[in-house]
């Protein structure tokens, strides 16, 4: 008799599984049907913009009230913690350093080049808002060619820190001959860092495949590190008029020395070499993230176009400072400059 029942109970149990099933299901289908008639122009089967869709309305719902608009910009600056007094909190922190952005492979039919425009951010949660790595608008895009296929990045503003969760925002379209014939190249959030964290500093490559394109990221993950924001200034002698003139500016940590974050690259032709008048070179990109306990080493390679053998190499190793700032002048040739290198700690606080 006890076999009957437990049977019969089996039986029940199955029963009242399948009718919850059914009844999430309505509930899902009911809910699909209704974002496709809300938004007819968004394709359903790009799962990561779907997903992206999602953490913006979340995100949107939580922090735009303390933190503002969702396309809002991180308003907290580098160099914050440079001068003393240092507040307390302030200390070595993990972070991350993105290195370089690359489209990998081309989808549906989409034939090189492409022009490209929009955005790629990330976001900490110091404030949740973007940290500018790519930005550009329409009428300024960047033409991409299956022999250079990377983007030309020009951030982090300030260094991107791990405390919760990192997400990297990508919002990419390719440009068409008009506004209307734009198309989604690349259109994702999605998370870099979760509560399994690496224990040392490591590099990281990731791919994100989108409905025209497939994204290739390379990050390093950096343990205990300080924020580096690096200058470089004409001190003596002017930067030579003559065509080829060039100047090739890195950066890497002694943990990572084979992945340097290029700072500038006068060569080429879609970057150009700008000085100020006070002798201030227009560096594209000038935040890195170094182990306090490591060593930042910069790079400046020139090549004057007037002369084939005028070619200068010069390395600078920096030791890692938790305030102040590091100059060190160099000898290049046709002209002398200073690289400075202002330190700061890293806070939790957006304050």
């Amino acid at each position: 008799m006890s076999h009957v029942r437990s049977a019969s109970a089996a039986a029940d149990a199955a029963s009242d599984w399948q009718k919850v099933r059914a009844e999430w299901f309505a509930r899902f289908k009911e809910e699909y049907e209704r974002k496709v008639a809300e938004h007819p122009d968004v394709d359903w089967s790009d799962e990561l913009a779907v997903d992206a869709r999602h953490y913006r309305e979340s995100w949107e719902r939580i922090y735009a009230r303390a933190y503002g608009p969702f396309d809002k910009s991180t308003s907290i600056p580098p160099m914050r913690y440079t001068a003393e007094p240092v507040p307390f909190d302030a200390s070595e922190q993990y972070t991350l350093q993105i290195f370089c952005v690359k489209i990998k492979e081309l989808r549906r039919g989409l034939q090189w080049p492409i022009h490209v425009f929009g955005l790629i951010a990330a976001r900490d949660t110091i404030d949740h808002n973007r940290n500018m790595v790519f930005d550009r608008t329409r009428d300024d895009c960047q033409t991409l060619t299956q022999e250079d296929p990377y983007l030309l990045l020009t951030g982090p503003t300030r260094a991107v820190v791990v405390c919760d969760p990192v997400y990297l925002e990508a919002v990419l379209r390719v440009k068409g001959s008009t506004e209307s014939e734009d198309e989604d190249l690349s259109f994702f959030t999605v998370p870099l860092t979760d509560v399994n964290r690496p224990r040392e500093t490591c590099l990281i490559t990731r791919e994100y495949t989108s409905k025209l394109s497939t994204l290739e990221l390379t990050f390093g993950y950096v343990v205990r590190s300080v924020e580096a924001t690096i200058k470089a200034r004409i001190v003596d002698g002017s930067w030579p008029e003559e065509d080829g003139s060039s100047a090739r500016f890195t950066a890497c940590t002694s943990s990572l020395k084979h992945n340097g974050v290029l700072l500038l690259d006068s060569g080429d032709k879609r970057r150009k070499m700008r000085v100020d008048a006070d002798g201030v070179v227009g560096l594209s990109r000038r935040v890195v993230s170094v182990e306090f306990e490591g060593e930042l080493e910069v790079s400046v390679v020139t090549f004057d176009g007037s002369n084939i053998c005028s070619k200068m190499e010069a390395e600078i190793r920096f030791v890692p400072e938790e305030v102040g700032e590091s100059c060190v002048e160099l000898d290049v040739g046709f002209c002398k400059m200073e690289i400075t290198v202002a330190w700061s700690c890293l806070s939790l606080s957006c304050r």
